[in-house]
C-alpha cells in the first residue's frame, strides 16, 4: 500500500497501518516520482492536485485510491471514548475549544487543534502535545492520547473534512469556499466527506449556511441561534453572561458548540454556565495587558486580511502599534500579501508603528515604513520597544501558538 504526502501526516498512517500488520509506505510525492505498479491500493490527500505524477501513474494504472480521511477512520475502529470531529471552512478552533470548555463541566475532554492536544478539567486545560497540525493523520495520535488520558469525550479539529470515526460532526461554515487539488476541486465537496463517510448512528450539526439536511443546525434561522446577550436553543430562549468586551466574532462559535453539546444531551444550564465570564481565547480577538499596553492579540493559524482589519477597528487609545504577517514556518497556507499590503496601505494613517512578519513581507517594509520581524516572538518583541503604557498593540500574525 501507498501512502502519499509525507508531508501531511503519510508517516503516521503508514506506521499505524504496519503496526496492524499491513504493508505500507509513506511516500513525498512534492520532489520526488514514484513507481506505482507494485501498490494496489493508494492513500492520497483530498487536497492533492490530479496533475501530481504518482497519483495521476496511480489511477492511470487502474489502481484503488481512497483519501487519507477515509483509511483514518476505518484505522480508528473501536474506542472507549465520544468522538466528535469539526470541520468547515472558518470557525473550526475557536467551535472545538468552546465545545472542550463547555463539556469539561462534568467531563474528562481531550481537544485536538491547531492550539495542540490538550486535556480539560472543568474549564482549565493543560496542553499535552504542540506542534501538530489538523491533518487527518494526526487524529490517529488524538485518539492514543485520549485513550492513554481516559477521556470521556474527544473534541477534533479536521482539515478538509471528517473521517467517519465520530459521534458527532460538525460542519462549522462552507461560506468563504476555495479551490484545492490544483483548482480542480472546491474545498467544499472536500469538507461534504463528513457526511458521505459519517456511520448511521452519527450525528451531524452544521451552520445554516451549509444548506445541510443535518440533525441540529445553528446560525441564522437555526436550531440554535445567537441574539444579543441571549440564546435560543430549541426554541427556548436563555441568557448568556459573557464578558462585556468579548468580540463577536466569537457569536458563531459558541452556537457551534451549543448545538454540538445539545447534540449530545449535555445539560444546557451546564453548558452556559460554563460559558460564564468568558473572554475570548488567546490569540482569538482576546484582550488583555502587557506593562500598561493595551493588547488586541487575534494571531493565529486561521488568520486572514479581514481578521486584520477587524483587530485594527477595536483598536482606541493612545498610539497604534500593528504587528502583521506570517510565521512562515508554522503555517501551510499563508495571507494573501498582496491584500494585505493593501490594506495596510489603506489604514497607514492611523498606524503609528508597523511590524511586518515574515520573509514575504520584507521587500514592502520601505514602502509601508515599517520594522522587519523574522516570527511572531521577534515581532512581539519589536513591538515592546515601541510602545509603552497607554499605547494600543494590535498582533494579528498568522502562527500556530
Amino acid at each position: 500500500m501507498a501512502v502519499l504526502d509525507s508531508i501531511h501526516g503519510a508517516g503516521i498512517i503508514a506506521a499505524r497501518l504496519g503496526e496492524l500488520g499491513i504493508d505500507a509506505e509513506a511516500l513525498e510525492v512534492y520532489h520526488n516520482n514514484h513507481e506505482m505498479e507494485r501498490f494496489s491500493l493508494v492513500v492520497a490527500p483530498v487536497h492533492l492536485s490530479p496533475q501530481n505524477r504518482s497519483l495521476s501513474d496511480a489511477r492511470r494504472l487502474g489502481k484503488r485510491v481512497i483519501s487519507h480521511h477515509r483509511a483514518v477512520g476505518i484505522i480508528l475502529g473501536e474506542r472507549e471514548f465520544r468522538a466528535v470531529e469539526i470541520t468547515g471552512t472558518r470557525g473550526k478552533t475557536t467551535t472545538a475549544l468552546l465545545l472542550a470548555l463547555m463539556l469539561s463541566h462534568d467531563m474528562r475532554v481531550v481537544s485536538h487543534t491547531t492550539s495542540g492536544i490538550e486535556l480539560w478539567d472543568c474549564g482549565r486545560r493543560s496542553l499535552i502535545r504542540s506542534g501538530m497540525s489538523i491533518t487527518p493523520g494526526n487524529l490517529i495520535a488524538a485518539h492514543q492520547v485520549a485513550s492513554h488520558e481516559r477521556a470521556d469525550v474527544l473534541v477534533s479539529e479536521v482539515s478538509l473534512g471528517g473521517t467517519g470515526a465520530f459521534d458527532v460532526g460538525v460542519i462549522t461554515s462552507l461560506a468563504g469556499d476555495y479551490l484545492i487539488a490544483g483548482g480542480s476541486m472546491w474545498a467544499s465537496t472536500a469538507k461534504l466527506q463528513m457526511l458521505a463517510l459519517s456511520k448511521t448512528n452519527a450525528r451531524i450539526v452544521a451552520n445554516t449556511d451549509a444548506k445541510l439536511s443535518a440533525d441540529i443546525t445553528f446560525g441564522d434561522g437555526g436550531d440554535v441561534r445567537l441574539s444579543g446577550r441571549s440564546v435560543e436553543i430549541m426554541g427556548e430562549s436563555f441568557p448568556l453572561f459573557l464578558d462585556e468586551a468579548l468580540d463577536p466574532t466569537y457569536f458563531d462559535g459558541i452556537a457551534g458548540a451549543l448545538a454540538a453539546a445539545t447534540s449530545m444531551g449535555v445539560d444546557v444550564q451546564d453548558a452556559l454556565e460554563a460559558l460564564e465570564g468568558f473572554g475570548g481565547f488567546q490569540g482569538r480577538m482576546s484582550r488583555y495587558q502587557i506593562d500598561g499596553v493595551s493588547v488586541i492579540d487575534n494571531s493565529n493559524s486561521g488568520l486572514k486580511v479581514s481578521g486584520i482589519e477587524r483587530a485594527l477597528d477595536l483598536a482606541s487609545g493612545g498610539r497604534i502599534c500593528l504587528v502583521a504577517g506570517e510565521d512562515a514556518e508554522s503555517v501551510c497556507e499563508g495571507l494573501d500579501i498582496d491584500a494585505l499590503v493593501k490594506m495596510i496601505e489603506s489604514r497607514r494613517g492611523e498606524i503609528d508603528e508597523l511590524i511586518l512578519v515574515g520573509r514575504r513581507l520584507e521587500p514592502y517594509a520601505q514602502r509601508l515604513r515599517g520594522y522587519v520581524a523574522n516570527n511572531f516572538q521577534d515581532g512581539l518583541e519589536v513591538a515592546r520597544r515601541h510602545t509603552s503604557a497607554g499605547d494600543c498593540l494590535v498582533l494579528c500574525v498568522k502562527c500556530f501558538r
